[in-house]
């Protein structure tokens, strides 16, 4: 949650310097600090990102499988009851 308003300052600062003449260019300074902050940002993002597929793998997949294998079993249950003795 802090990155996300750290990020919403740093792209609120951007936008605010951005109004003041669109047609200069960026200088080096301001695009290597962009380049910074950014793939700070984008490291942080992977390696939360990283945390929550796999807590959800650990959780929620095999929840997902069981229900699967239980549905499947029960359809297969029903294709047996339809065959004649």
């Amino acid at each position: 949650m802090r990155h996300c308003f750290l990020c919403t300052i740093c792209c609120s600062m951007l936008l605010l310097a951005a109004c003041q003449n669109s047609n200069t260019p960026l200088d080096a300074d301001t695009r290597e600090r962009i380049d910074s902050i950014s793939n700070a940002q984008i490291k942080v993002s992977l390696i939360e990102l990283d945390s929550v597929c796999l807590a959800a793998q650990k959780t929620t997949l095999p929840l997902l499988v069981d229900s699967i294998k239980k549905i499947r079993l029960f359809e297969i249950e029903q294709q047996l009851k339809t065959i004649p003795k």
